[in-house]
């Protein structure tokens, strides 16, 4: 029986402030610590959930309070004395409607335990009892069956109740959708009509795909949870069980591109539950919960899951062609776009998640762990194709990992350069040391492997005409047209200009939604901006370098058939014309 029990209630819904109880049983200790999550897994930054919490305050059986300090932002420390029991009494203000945080209001009760759920350390593996006090005819989407007791859920430990986000409503929508011997469960909040036949079909497909590639889940049932705002929103948390999907604005949920992004962040959540949440990094075994989880790891647990996000969808039959090089592109942008490319191995973004991941941070220091993870999916994927004649591929090596997680190992770099080995008879070492721990440049591999698979690697060019040919990005915003960001070695960062300098008037004409036609096809121009407050002018001449330009795919119309034979292999789709 549970010795450690929460009651998540709340008094006035308006406040949007949540009641916590922790009911602390069988206490042996004077001095007991009770710690609150630094962070939440899948946001690898501390996320100082504390500063949530309001009129803190410890009593014993009888209501007597009990004497405690606060040790750290987020740790306190209990004068517990003889109480075998005592109660751990806050509030938590869930005001942020996102897929990692709690929320409250005249609609909802959402909660991601691992925001507001503090625990003892110590007793960290034992079970708790979670029991909600909520009105009458609210329903509760949660991924745990409950006890005897109504609104009453047991935990096997504080991990597992920290990975179990909740939604009670009476305005839930749901549905199942049964693939082999899985149930899959849909659930929506917000003001949205379902689609649910077209749900049923493409759910249905990109479900049973990963479920053919990797085995079977860890749980049979999985609940995708989706918060439907009002307002432009992407969000999409992971769980072992469940995943937690923002989208809006609502109306546009089922229109063709946002069904797209609804179809993308539920395929790609849904393969963390294999990735991230059972297959791990020895860093993350267990998480720990108190302070940043460092890994270099993570073009594994959140590049390889956003190559694989996509790739489900195409090889399901649920993207074709088109719209699945719609997603390659977009990466293939945010790659060839970003100098910090050339700065920052992805092994170092991963562990500077910590430090800067989720802000723009100075400019060209970073990459991305989902872009350029996603890349390097792609290149050692069509590396093991190409050794093997397409019997190998990614698909082996995520299946050893799953192997070894479900016999308790985690992984490390070692581990992934073993299998690849393993699998393939390839020494992977040099491949790593040059596009993981090093910033070798991908176009010469990408252009090779596209072209194995009957694709063209294209120049692209994606912003305007000037921008690319002096070396600056636009930002035009409110009216005003500024800097955004200037291109190394460029024109433009030779010229003076500085990121934010608002650009007034080009060629002595004023700048009014005019821009490419006053800047384009001029291979010199005047630009008046205001620098610091001060009016400057700044002179520009292009050179022959095409700045911050990218690269796209489009079908090779005469590939041979040894190259359509690879693609039909590699996406489970014919060659289009």
């Amino acid at each position: 029986m549970a010795q450690l029990h929460y009651h998540i209630g709340w008094k006035n819904s308006g406040t949007q402030l949540i009641d916590i109880r922790f009911i602390v049983q069988n206490n042996t200790q004077e001095k007991v610590n009770i710690q609150l999550p630094s962070w939440r897994p899948g946001r690898y930054e501390l996320g100082n959930f504390a500063k949530n919490i309001r009129s803190f305050r410890v009593e014993d059986t009888n209501g007597n309070l009990v004497p405690f300090v606060k040790l750290t932002k987020d740790l306190w420390s209990i004068e517990a004395g003889n109480c075998s029991e005592f109660h751990v009494i806050y509030s938590y203000y869930a005001v942020d409607l996102n897929a990692g945080s709690s929320y409250l209001d005249h609609e909802q009760l959402y909660v991601n335990p691992v925001n507001c759920c503090v625990f003892i350390p110590e007793r960290i593996n034992e079970s708790c009892q979670l029991e909600l006090h909520l009105p009458d005819d609210y329903q509760i989407a949660i991924d745990i069956f409950p006890t005897e007791k109504k609104n009453c859920f047991v935990f096997d430990n504080f991990d597992r109740l920290a990975d179990t986000p909740f939604i009670a409503s009476a305005n839930l929508l749901h549905r199942e959708i049964h693939v082999a011997d899985h149930i899959f469960h849909l659930w929506f909040m917000g003001d949205i009509e379902p689609d649910w036949d077209r749900l049923d079909k493409d759910f249905g497909r990109f479900c049973s795909e990963q479920l053919e590639t990797m085995g079977a889940l860890p749980g049979k049932h999985f609940h995708f949870y989706f918060q439907i705002l009002p307002t432009a929103f992407y969000h999409g948390v992971e769980h072992t069980y469940s995943t937690v999907c923002v989208l809006g604005p609502g109306n546009k949920v089922f229109k063709s591109d946002f069904y797209d992004e609804l179809l993308g962040v539920s395929s790609h959540e849904l393969f963390h539950a294999w990735n991230v949440k059972t297959i791990r990094p020895s860093e993350m075994a267990p998480y720990n919960f108190t302070g940043e989880n460092y890994s270099r790891l993570g073009w594994v647990y959140e590049g390889i899951t956003t190559w694989y996000g996509d790739q489900f969808l195409l090889r399901s039959g649920v993207f074709d062609t088109k719209r699945y090089l719609n997603t390659l592109n977009d990466k293939l942008k945010r790659h060839f776009t970003s100098y910090g490319r050339f700065n920052q191995p992805v092994s170092e973004a991963s562990f500077d998640t910590w430090l800067d991941g989720y802000v723009p941070g100075i400019p060209h220091r970073k990459t991305s762990i989902y872009v350029e993870g996603s890349l390097i999916a792609f290149l050692i994927d069509s590396r093991l194709r190409e050794s093997s004649n397409d019997v190998v591929s990614l698909d082996d090596l995520m299946k050893r990992l799953y192997d070894d997680a479900r016999s308790g190992k985690s992984y490390s770099k070692e581990r992934i350069l073993d299998i690849l080995k393993d699998i393939s008879g390839f020494d992977f070492t040099d491949f790593y040391a040059n596009y993981i721990e090093g910033t070798h440049d991908f176009e010469p591999e990408l252009t090779r492997c596209f072209a194995r698979i009957g694709l063209n690697l294209n120049m692209h060019l994606p912003f305007t005409e000037a921008e690319h040919r002096f070396g600056f990005r636009i930002l035009e915003s409110g009216g005003q047209t500024s800097i955004a960001m200037l291109a190394p070695e460029s024109p433009a960062a030779a010229s003076g200009l500085l990121v934010g300098d608002q650009i007034i008037a080009c060629n002595d004409r004023k700048l009014v939604n005019n821009w490419a036609l006053l800047t384009d096809k001029h291979s010199e121009i005047s630009l008046h901006v205001f620098s610091k407050e001060r009016l400057r002018t700044i002179e520009l001449k292009s050179t022959d370098e095409k700045y911050f330009s990218s690269r796209n795919i489009s079908i090779d119309t005469s590939a041979n058939n040894e190259q359509k034979q690879a693609f039909q292999n590699w996406s489970k789709q014919e060659t289009p014309n």
